[in-house]
């Protein structure tokens, strides 16, 4: 039996060419995710290990775990000049050095053109010591004001070279300079821009604090354990201080790296998911086909002495080569994936050249676990099919068993289609808190989902009848046996479509959420967009003072509304806080209470937003103590609370005190944002070209209008839209491969049919449009039951992210018909190869039913 199923196995290597493609890209995704995310853990984390000083001292921070992003509020904790001495005296340390570090800087060429990265990554500022893994491979280090090294990976980006003037803008002025060294690192840059300055510069106008730092790195002496030494400093410093080894450095960065990565791999996991269980619609047809094909030889199988059990073994076994193949295949395809994605994100700067690719066994299992289970799972079901097969089969002429009764399946279809139809409505109407609506809204998404696969060959004859309709009419007899074809067994026609149903499904899901997300955020800024031009910095840069200085003087201004942030802690969260000038915060964006007013934002009062006034149990005249991230801690009462933002959660909401109270607990803060209110009747062209000159010189800060600000916002919405439609896109590929893959066998077990159609005067062209036509039907009755479940999860989700201020419902109608078109274009490409192969029978062989 072993041998027989190798043997079958071989002979039928074509026919199951595509069901191997769907393991195959199914386990790319998942061994490739995995073989990347563990490629950038290690490196990440080398860099940060190996790049650590022995022992590292920093001010202590006034919360744990440590704010990483501190260019949002301008704070920066420092450590006085003397403490470094103190280090150095340590018994057992070999060196201490002065460290200013500082981040998110902007530094600009000639042309006053940003140098730094376009990714999302900081630019770096930092004084100049002797660091063993820095090399200067041009020219000498910075020794004096207006000497600046470049990191070598930007400067050949933007083709700087020796002798060429730079600038350094902080939020407190520029620092003007010529480029005197470029360097490089030993371990790999992560794609940041780092500018080295002399630490006299580097106190004075990057940190704005002469004889402070940002911290100390300190090199033990030969036979000094890194423990020891710490232990040394903690007790020379006193408190204060943080002080960390090597070793618990990189745990730390390691810890965070992690964090990070966890989230974006258990979301290309996710999708990686729906691509496997698509490809399972895929497998499962095809080895149905199969069986059914084989009625006969199976029969005679049985008539020769085996058992079911070596039957269902031999099936099984079958499924097995399949999945072992596939995997391997997939396994090496995404070993590759992983190599040019790591080639690629070197293309943005981040050099991973000393990292080879991390190939843990965790990669392998998965694959083979994903692949090989996932198929002998999708296989088993007509695997015991095939066990059922009755010895006298041998002797009947017909291949193809007769159709199944769907009676009990329609009725249980039925009865978990009213429960994920019960599951949805709840979640729309139960507004007491997210987590149960959500968890409603998550139930009645999986039950419906099955619904539909259950109720799948039950819904295929009544639409596919339907949407045939017309081919009579259009196509004759061709268009006649088409229709026939699609619904003479709803089993395949259900499995073929609920495979496209499942992926559009997301698509129609996410495409109403989008839109619903962007009309609501385009509501908002209308109700809330007082101001006719905002700016602000670049990434988490603050724009600085004298920014703010030059557009007050430009004629036409009639208020500058300034807005700054401090990080703070409330109950253990991390949380924002933004200051605002309250004189004119209504006239730049007009704020909408739910409870109070502007007046509520006075001297010692706090507005929440009312999703965070719930969440956290606020009412006006509520207590909180905010721990800010200087030390200082503010006992503030809540003034007011507002609408929430569009698409803001519980750590996203609005935390809003005046300008004054913000400068009493965070007077380190910086302009973020200002809003500008012109003068009646103002030429804003004039104004907007008396903006761009006076901005010239700070390429870092964005100047946008009312219009052009709404479009920025909704443009983050867009960008994380077609990631998301790409990824889906892989679950959408092996889904158009079940059609061609249902198609093929069809044609394949349809031969004498298809000769004998031949036989009677049907010509090649009227057999492959047969075919053509059958594929529209399929791919079109899958994108229509896939988008109307979409519409009913993406309405339901949106009644339920009213909760976080998406209130306003839009279905894009436009994106569901072309999604439609694309799908009846999908089927008619995925019908090219089977209808040709239909053409192209022979009929006197056919006839033969060679």
């Amino acid at each position: 039996m072993i041998k027989a199923s190798i043997r079958t196995f071989l002979a039928h290597k074509a026919r199951m060419a595509l069901s191997t493609l769907a393991v195959l890209l199914g386990v790319a995704f998942v061994s490739g995710t995995l073989v990347f995310s563990d490629t950038i853990n290690v490196a990440f984390t080398g860099i940060a290990g190996s790049t650590a000083a022995d022992v590292t001292v920093k001010p202590k921070q006034a919360f744990t775990p440590e704010v990483e992003d501190r260019g949002l509020s301008g704070e920066t904790p420092t450590l006085p000049a003397t403490a470094v001495a103190k280090v150095a005296a340590v018994p057992g340390v070999k060196a201490a050095h002065g460290q200013v570090s500082l981040q998110n800087l902007t530094v600009v060429d000639k042309d006053d053109k940003p140098v730094g990265p376009t990714t999302g990554a900081p630019t770096l500022g930092q004084n100049w010591y002797d660091d063993p893994q820095i090399h200067l491979a041009q020219g000498h280090a910075p020794t004096k004001a207006g000497e600046i090294a470049l990191d070598q990976a930007s400067a050949q980006h933007k083709n700087i070279h020796l002798g060429d003037p730079l600038h350094i803008l902080t939020p407190t002025g520029s620092v003007p300079g010529t480029l005197v060294g470029i360097v490089t690192y030993r371990t790999g840059n992560p794609g940041v821009t780092m500018a080295y300055v002399d630490t006299a510069t580097a106190q004075k106008q990057l940190l704005g604090k002469p004889d402070q730092f940002t911290g100390i790195t300190v090199d033990t002496a030969p036979g000094t354990s890194h423990t020891t030494a710490q232990t040394a400093i903690k007790a020379a410093l006193g408190d204060g201080y943080s002080v960390a080894t090597k070793e618990q450095q990189a745990t730390t960065a390691a810890q965070q790296i992690s964090s990070f990565l966890s989230v974006v791999t258990m979301a290309l996991l996710g999708f990686a998911g729906l691509a496997v269980l698509v490809g399972i619609f895929l497998i499962l047809n095809t080895f149905s086909m199969l069986v059914a094909q084989r009625t006969r030889e199976l029969g005679l199988l049985r008539a020769l002495g085996a058992g079911r059990g070596q039957v269902l073994r031999s099936v099984l076994t079958e499924a097995l080569l399949l999945g072992a193949i596939g995997s391997t295949l997939g396994l090496g395809t995404g070993i590759a994936l992983a190599a040019g994605l790591k080639s690629l994100i070197s293309t943005f700067g981040v050099d991973l050249s000393g990292t080879a690719l991390v190939i843990n066994p965790v990669a392998p299992v998965a694959a083979y676990a994903v692949g090989v289970l996932v198929t002998l799972v999708a296989a088993y079901l007509p695997a015991r099919r095939a066990a059922r097969i009755s010895p006298m089969a041998a002797l009947r002429e017909a291949a193809t068993p007769p159709a199944p009764k769907l009676g009990r399946r329609t009725a249980l279809g039925a009865v978990l289609l009213a429960a994920g139809g019960g599951l949805l409505y709840g979640a729309t109407t139960h507004h007491a808190t997210i987590v149960t609506a959500g968890a409603l809204l998550g139930s009645g998404i999986v039950t419906s989902l099955l619904a539909l696969v259950v109720l799948g060959p039950a819904l295929s004859r009544v639409i596919v009848h339907g949407l045939g309709a017309p081919y009579p009419a259009l196509f004759g007899a061709v268009g006649r046996m088409s229709r026939l074809n699609a619904v003479r067994n709803p089993r395949r026609t259900g499995a073929t479509a609920g495979a496209l149903m499942i992926s559009l499904s997301l698509v129609g899901a996410v495409a109403v959420l989008a839109a619903s997300l962007t009309t609501s955020v385009d509501k908002d800024v209308d109700n809330t967009f007082g101001a006719d031009y905002v700016l602000s910095g670049n990434g988490a840069t603050p724009i600085g003072h004298e920014v703010t200085d030059k557009v007050r003087a430009i004629p036409g201004v009639r208020a500058v509304t300034r807005q700054r942030y401090a990080v703070a802690h409330l109950n253990g969260f991390q949380l924002v806080v933004s200051g605002v000038d309250i004189a004119t915060v209504d006239q730049a964006v007009k704020p909408q209470y739910v409870v109070g007013s502007t007046a509520g934002v006075a001297a010692g009062k706090v507005m929440v937003d009312q999703t965070t006034a719930t969440a956290d149990h606020l009412s006006v005249g509520s207590q909180v103590e905010l721990h800010f991230l200087n030390g200082n801690v503010g006992t503030l009462t809540v003034g007011a609370i507002s609408k929430p933002p569009a698409g803001a959660g519980k750590d996203g909401g609005s935390w809003e005190v005046s300008l004054d109270t913000l400068n009493r607990f965070a007077p380190e803060a910086q302009d973020f944002t200002l809003y500008l209110n012109t003068e009646p009747g103002a030429d804003h062209s004039k104004v907007q070209a008396a903006l761009d000159g006076a901005l010239a010189g700070y390429p870092q800060v964005t100047v946008q209008s009312q219009a052009d600000y709404k479009k920025s916002v909704t443009g983050q919405v867009d960008t994380v839209l077609y990631l998301v439609y790409a990824l889906l896109g892989l679950a959408i590929v092996i889904a158009v491969l079940g059609v061609v893959n249902t198609l093929a066998l069809s044609v394949i077990e349809r031969t004498r049919e298809i000769g004998l159609l031949r036989a009677v005067g049907t010509s090649r062209a009227q057999v492959g449009r047969m075919v053509r036509l059958e594929s529209v039907l399929i791919a079109v009755h899958g994108a229509l039951l896939g988008l109307g479940l979409g519409l009913a999860w993406g309405i339901a989700g949106q009644k339920v992210l009213t909760l976080y201020g998406i209130t306003a419902l839009s279905i894009p109608w436009t994106t569901i018909l072309a999604v439609l078109v694309g799908a009846a274009l999908a089927g008619l490409a995925a019908a090219v190869l089977p209808a040709g192969k239909a053409a192209r029978t022979r009929v006197l062989t056919a006839i033969a039913g060679s």
